[in-house]
């Protein structure tokens, strides 16, 4: 348990940090998203790009650990598109916005982290597969979700699917994967001088990450749509873990490890994509506002027992 709180305490003492500055005032809004966006296009890349590139022969292949996790993702969408119009504060839009908090974890800002502080750099390779396609793909059933509940006459799946398709050539993260599995495949070596910058920027990643998730959070609030945020809480953090466990207890078979890196990854609590989503469509703002800063605030608890877990081989 003591390895386990040097692995939390300090992840989410970061993101007290940031979050602390931010209310402070000693970093405003606007250097706190080019934090962010030296996270998402630089570091987080460079540390993805070096672990896929020097790593060592793997144990499997990505299907069985996107049907894991991407199929428990589906479940808790489903069901929350049945639910949500019945609750208030999620209602609206059909249950789009709602299914997309359900589903959308912060895997970038949170779970990476946490991952790579407690498990090694060992989980590159079945974090970099989750994380790779995770946005665009729920960005686009969250699209499409919304568009068919609208029942718009102007929706294209032809323009949404080319959208998805020029999301995925952009998105750094996705690029530094196929990079690195070239270079691998290729044979070829780190420059000295390169492998050290790249070691500089991995090196960054994971208090970078969370310091901009705490600049984050301060933004969020917690007023408004009790009952819709902790329906959203829990069907983030307990139901959909619960439907990736079952899937691969019962449907698919995974190294220990990437199994340990699915649970983990669906455990984590709403990721700011939701919040932008709910807030470009105008649905259930409030409720998935406040699940992302509750969710993330109780996450501290819930990792520590998840990785408890884990480490005494009952997950």
């Amino acid at each position: 348990m003591n390895a386990i709180l040097i692995t939390v305490l300090p992840v989410f003492g970061m993101i007290v940090l940031g979050y602390g500055f931010a209310k402070a005032g000693i970093i405003d809004q606007v250097a706190g998203k080019g934090i962010t966006l030296f996270v998402f296009n630089a570091a987080i890349p460079a540390l993805l790009f070096k672990t896929v590139a020097t790593m060592t022969p793997q144990e499997g292949a990505p299907w069985g650990l996107w049907i894991a996790f991407f199929g428990g993702i589906a479940i808790t969408w489903g069901i929350t598109a049945v639910i949500a119009p019945r609750i208030d504060g999620i209602s609206d839009g059909g249950g789009s916005a709602a299914s997309m908090a359900a589903g959308f974890g912060n895997l970038a800002l949170l779970g990476t982290p946490l991952a790579f502080s407690h498990f090694g750099d060992k989980v590159g390779v079945p974090l970099g597969m989750i994380l790779s396609v995770h946005a665009p793909i729920l960005w686009f059933t969250a699209t499409v979700h919304h568009e068919l509940t609208r029942h718009d006459a102007g929706f294209s799946l032809a323009r949404t699917a080319r959208e998805l398709f020029l999301n995925l050539a952009k998105n750094a993260i996705v690029l530094a994967l196929l990079a690195g599995a070239i270079w691998r495949t290729g044979g070829l070596r780190l420059n000295p001088v390169i492998d050290k910058m790249l070691s500089m920027l991995a090196d960054a990643s994971v208090p970078t990450a969370l310091f901009a998730l705490g600049l984050s959070l301060a933004a969020y609030s917690l007023k408004g749509a009790w009952t819709g945020m902790f329906t959203l809480i829990a069907l983030k953090m307990i139901l959909l873990p619960l439907c990736v466990f079952g899937l691969l207890r019962f449907v698919v078979s995974l190294p220990p490890l990437w199994s340990q890196v699915a649970i983990l990854f669906a455990a984590m609590p709403t990721g700011a994509n939701a919040f932008l989503f709910a807030h470009r469509n105008d649905e259930a703002l409030a409720a998935v506002s406040g699940a992302i800063a509750l969710g993330t605030a109780l996450a501290a608890i819930s990792a520590s027992v998840l990785l408890y877990l884990m480490d005494a081989g009952m997950l």
